[in-house]
């Protein structure tokens, strides 16, 4: 009876131990008056986050708690984005983050009053803003890349992998209250969300690409993991836009139990990568990934956990990640399978978007991994870092050892929400990709024993290279290894490059540098723009207000003689 309620309860409780766990470490440096503020916002954060699921099971009845709940959520999480609040950069993130969360609050107060039939349609487009403005949808996303980088790790953990997925709680609660009113609707339903989740998924994953600083990677990480799930629910609905046949059914199930189990996946995984992003900013005092580099040696145990959940993340096999998707992939082959022309369109952009996102994503975690973590430290702060203490890494540990174990959970979840329908080859593949990992494992085992460390090295100079040995100048940067995509889609991410040529003789050149910057389409092109026009419309109505007494009455005047002559034309 309260699945739905269960499954977005489980990444507030767990995701929200782990993080508070990481945080007794993370704030250890900051002064202890600071305490009781971080662990106030945190824990209102958390009981406001419950409050929001409580009051969506009584939602049918009265929308106010629900409402009230949203808003407490909205400004405890502010104070924990504002906990930095010295920095102008945290202000501002801040700023915007409470526009979107006012904004979405504004949105729903429209939506469920105007629920009811004859303004249906309205009221689901509402909502659509209303809770995709804290999903991330686009162009609602752009709070996201700021408010993450602002934020203490552990509140990104908790914002991204427990609070924007309740979103999508408030988005069914809302298709719920009135399943009569709905019936007729599920394709608007299905295609709104279906072409809202292929943009967010494609785009949100091409921009983490183009980024350097991870916190901001991983915040367009979530925006294309929202859309993953977004792309679920909306080909589930368009399958129950013609339900005349059981296997229909079944596909929906299978789409919608895909998408659920990907808000689960995306919980633990992308917690556990939040925490990891906190752990190397304490050590290293940076997040941009080209002053990185060599961590793997100097943090092993945040680099394997690290490693683990990013791959998982990208939907590589056998990990967690990967298993939601495929029932998604499935269902979408299934759809194009039946026939049917709106379900054959619909299952050929989900396997495309999903296509295209998955490469993407493989980039991106590829960027993040190698530049932080592979070849030589390129700063000193780098080449100084260490472990973590142990909370921060069991914190990670904890979230790891809950997404591997949604690998079997997640396809008894699938046999028994889809009732059985094409789990066998989730089963399979889920073997077949552990056996893999079994075989991988016991090469490196055998590679170990069989060459150990520790033997004599020689030292030599390099063959006919110039050089003795590698410098951290001569390995990639995190910028250069995923320059080539970004080079292939810069009309679209509209990156920005700087370069510095060198100067003077071949045999004695001045240092030469190249930089890239690529900021969120959305913002740059669509709200600053807006925001700055409606800034100069108000700037001209300041022009009223220029302290004339003789003004102010003129204008009286002129508004009491405006409503006589209405009134008596009435």
């Amino acid at each position: 009876m309260f699945l739905l309620e269960t499954i977005f309860t489980i990444p507030i409780i767990t995701v929200g131990l782990a993080a508070a766990i990481h945080a007794t470490a993370y704030i250890h440096g900051e002064e202890r008056r600071h305490f009781p503020r971080f662990w106030g916002f945190f824990i209102s954060t958390i009981l406001s986050m419950a409050a929001v699921i409580l009051a969506g099971i009584f939602v049918a009845e009265c929308e106010l708690p629900l409402l009230v709940a949203w808003e407490a959520m909205a400004l405890s999480s502010a104070g924990l984005v504002a906990f930095d609040s010295t920095k102008k950069s945290v202000r501002k993130a801040t700023w915007i983050y409470l526009l979107a969360c006012h904004a979405g609050v504004a949105a729903l107060l429209l939506t469920f009053k105007l629920n009811c039939s004859a303004t249906w349609t309205a009221a689901f487009f509402l909502a659509v803003i209303g809770f995709g403005l804290k999903i991330g949808f686009p162009p609602f996303h752009s709070w996201l890349p700021e408010a993450h980088p602002a934020a203490p790790a552990p509140a990104s953990a908790v914002m991204s992998g427990a609070m924007i997925p309740l979103g999508f709680y408030g988005l069914l609660k809302f298709l719920s209250i009135h399943p009569m009113t709905l019936t007729p609707n599920f394709e608007t339903v299905g295609w709104t969300l279906l072409a809202i989740g292929a943009v967010g998924a494609v785009g949100g994953i091409l921009f983490a690409v183009a980024q350097t600083n991870l916190k901001k990677l991983l915040a367009f990480s979530s925006v294309e993991n929202m859309g993953i799930v977004a792309i679920g629910l909306g080909i589930g609905f368009l399958t129950l836009s013609d339900s005349n046949c059981s296997e229909k059914i079944h596909i929906a199930g299978l789409c919608f139990g895909g998408a659920l189990v990907h808000v689960l996946n995306h919980a633990f995984l992308k917690g556990a990568l939040f925490l990891g992003a906190g752990s190397i900013l304490r050590q290293t005092g940076t997040l941009d990934l080209d002053k990185m580099g060599g961590l793997m040696r100097r943090m092993p145990f945040t680099g394997a956990l690290f490693t683990l959940n990013a791959i998982g993340l990208a939907g590589m096999p056998p990990f967690n990640g990967f298993i939601g998707e495929l029932a998604i992939y499935i269902s979408a082959f299934a759809m194009i399978a039946t026939g049917d022309t709106t379900l054959v369109v619909a299952g050929f952009v989900a396997a495309i978007a999903l296509a295209l996102s998955g490469g993407l994503a493989v980039a991106a975690y590829a960027k993040a991994i190698g530049g932080a973590f592979l070849g030589l430290p390129r700063t000193a702060k780098a080449a100084e870092a260490a472990e973590t203490p142990r909370r921060m890494w069991i914190a990670m540990t904890i979230l790891t050892i809950l997404s591997v174990a949604m690998i079997p959970a997640s396809i008894c979840f699938l046999r028994y929400y889809a009732n059985a329908y094409a789990t066998d080859a989730l089963t399979g593949a889920a073997i077949a990709g552990g056996a893999l990992v079994a075989l991988a494992v016991a090469l490196i085992l055998v590679r170990r024993f069989t060459c150990p460390r520790g033997g004599i090295v020689t030292k030599s100079p390099t063959w006919d290279c110039g050089y003795h040995a590698p410098t951290a100048r001569m390995t990639y940067t995190a910028t250069a290894i995923t320059q080539p995509l970004v080079d292939f889609f810069r009309k679209f991410l509209r990156t920005r490059k700087y370069i510095i040529p060198f100067k003077g003789a071949p045999e004695d050149p001045t240092d030469a540098a190249i930089a890239t910057e690529t900021d969120d389409i959305a913002l740059s092109s669509f709200w600053r723009p807006a925001f700055t026009y409606i800034a100069r419309l108000f700037q001209r109505a300041h022009l009223l207000q220029n302290g004339s007494l003789h003004l102010y009455i003129l204008i009286v005047i002129l508004a009491v003689l405006t409503l006589l002559a209405f009134a008596l034309a009435s």
